[in-house]
């Protein structure tokens, strides 16, 4: 190759690379500044204390690449703003507690959002639900009862009855009442029931007039109201919602709506047990427990139902859960 020649492409390799460096400068925006908003993406209204993050990439020359980093919070209109000496690239990352992170990467010479909408997280929940699944009774129904024995003489009339509570905490029947969310009070009777609860608990009625169709699929958020600890029916509840024991977990019940009786023989005793049985769901976050997502319960129960009719025949006597 002649001297001539190896000069002539060395001058287009040499320019080549030179506008390549030009090219890239030229996307370059110096005294870059980014202003924008930050808000909520289904309500629109602004996120304040939300942080944006950007990272500026600007060419020192033309071997390398540098990139310069800012992190500002938005004020109460959700307003923020950064700025840089220049740049051609900005990645951006936006986020907020009890958001999904935003990222996204912007050229420095296009126009940047006005807004960044965040995206809520998806609600957390850890509901359980209980139905009951066929008309007997075994040891894993919620059954919250009174034991008594029948007998004719006085004597036996008049030993203490046993009463026999719910822990919903444990999905247990208990018949430590210390340890029972709810239980029913000797008073009851077949038609006006009396539920007693612990003292850091309570129990609130839901009455026909308040629901349209089920209570189970209506008042997704528990209302801020006076808990009893003791409620006498008056036949009209359509549900209840009972705050569990340790004063935190809120659960929904649906009883049955008469006393159910069951009589067997104990050794030489004969053994009467009247109590009502128990549909519920309970909101095992104690962080979120003042919610019941309509969606999630509205799965659990058709998933109930399709589990309750593949095992009906087999498992007649078996109580139907399921947790979400």
């Amino acid at each position: 190759m002649s001297e001539t020649g190896f000069i002539s492409r060395t001058v287009i390799v040499l320019s080549i690379i030179a506008f390549a460096f030009l090219s890239s400068c030229s996307k370059e925006i110096y005294n870059l500044s980014v202003k924008t908003v930050i808000a909520d993406s289904k309500t629109k209204r602004p996120v304040p204390g939300a942080y944006l993050n950007v990272t500026c990439f600007y060419q020192d020359n033309i071997d390398n690449s540098f990139s310069e980093e800012k992190k500002e919070q938005s004020d109460v209109g959700g307003k923020v703003s950064v700025s840089f000496d220049k740049g051609y690239l900005l990645e951006v990352k936006a986020s907020s507690p009890g958001y999904l992170n935003y990222k996204n990467k912007v050229l420095a010479k296009k126009r940047f959002p006005d807004t960044l909408f965040l995206v809520k997280e998806p609600e957390k929940t850890d509901l359980s639900l209980s139905i009951l699944s066929s008309y007997n009774v075994t040891p894993n129904t919620p059954y919250i009862r009174i034991k008594k024995v029948i007998a004719d003489d006085v004597k036996a009339k008049k030993q203490p009855q046993e009463i026999w509570g719910f822990d919903f905490i444990n999905n247990k029947v208990v018949s430590d009442l210390d340890n029972a969310d709810i239980w029913l009070d000797p008073k009851s009777t077949n038609t006006s029931f009396v539920f007693r609860t612990s003292e850091k608990g309570g129990i609130y009625p839901v009455y026909e007039e308040d629901l349209s169709q089920s209570f189970f699929l209506e008042i997704e958020n528990v209302p801020e109201l006076k808990y009893y600890h003791t409620y006498k029916t008056n036949g009209t509840e359509r549900g209840y919602f009972i705050l569990c024991r340790d004063g935190k977990r809120i659960v929904k019940m649906v009883p049955e709506d008469y006393l159910c009786t069951v009589e067997y023989q104990d050794n030489d005793k004969k053994i009467e047990e009247s109590g009502i049985r128990l549909n519920y769901i309970i909101q095992k976050d104690t962080v979120n427990s003042n919610k019941f997502p309509l969606v999630v319960i509205y799965e659990l129960l058709n998933r109930a139902q399709t589990t309750s009719m593949n095992t009906v025949d087999k498992n007649k006597d078996k109580l139907v859960s399921e947790s979400f």
